[in-house]
């Protein structure tokens, strides 16, 4: 008798062949594109970045945000992979990759923070938001609880929407700021299309779905994350513009 267990030495097939991987990445895209229409009608600011008149104080405190948000991942994502080659060890290590990729990118925002005036020694001394803290334990508790699909999904939806999205932002941002200010979001959106991040992920997490019900549990983890992540625009609009504007009155 073996005892040993978790240790993926089946190295399992994935559910979906390749045609119909590509038709579900094709699937989770609208998906994703309908939850972006529905993000940008009904959370504040959400838009804010990629508009004329850029409010000062929402940008700083983006850049502290997202400086926290990756320094925070480093520990969940780290545990994820644990989670992932008790599985399926081909995932992990390509996951582990694609970490290995994403854990040093504070340095970027880090940079851009000081261009606007934003020091190391703020940012240390800036607690991260409930929603950034509430993100993180949503994490931990679907790797413990649930399922290891929660963090990998929540990496897609990011790249994903980055890749829509940011270029507007960082275009926008290099015209009101100046390109030498921006050069850190420059550079993190350079390395994530260059590299075609998002269908990295895509073909972690189709390495990770062993059945119709996996996928299923993907969309649910969409609405999740997008649920948390709009608490966060709530949060800093709130902490900033709506703040700023009670004080001029």
């Amino acid at each position: 008798m073996n005892r040993v267990q978790n240790s993926g030495i089946t190295y399992p097939k994935p559910f979906y062949n390749e045609e119909q991987s590509r038709l579900k990445k094709a699937e989770l895209d609208r998906y994703l594109d309908n939850k972006m229409a529905e993000w940008k009608a009904t959370v504040p600011f959400a838009s804010h970045l990629s508009e004329p008149e850029l409010h000062q104080a929402y940008y700083r405190r983006t850049l502290i945000e997202h400086v926290w948000r990756i320094r925070l991942s480093r520990v969940s994502q780290s545990k994820a992979i644990y989670k992932i080659a008790q599985v399926s060890p081909r995932a992990a290590r390509d996951y582990a990759q694609y970490q290995a990729d994403e854990m040093l990118h504070d340095k970027l925002y880090v940079s851009d923070a000081a261009a606007a005036g934003v020091t190391e020694e703020e940012i240390q001394a800036t607690e991260p938001y409930l929603s950034t803290r509430l993100l993180e334990g949503f994490f931990y508790y679907t790797l413990e609880h649930e399922s290891y699909l929660a963090p990998v999904v929540s990496n897609y939806l990011v790249e994903y929407t980055q890749i829509k999205l940011q270029p507007a932002i960082v275009e926008n941002l290099q015209e009101r700021l100046g390109k030498e200010n921006v050069k850190g979001q420059a550079a993190h959106l350079h390395v994530d299309s260059t590299e075609d991040h998002s269908q990295e992920m895509w073909d972690i997490l189709h390495q990770l779905l062993f059945s119709e019900e996996d996928f299923q549990q993907v969309l649910k983890y969409i609405d999740d994350v997008q649920d948390i992540l709009a608490m966060f625009f709530r949060e800093i609009y709130e902490d900033t513009v709506a703040k700023h504007a009670q004080t001029a009155e």
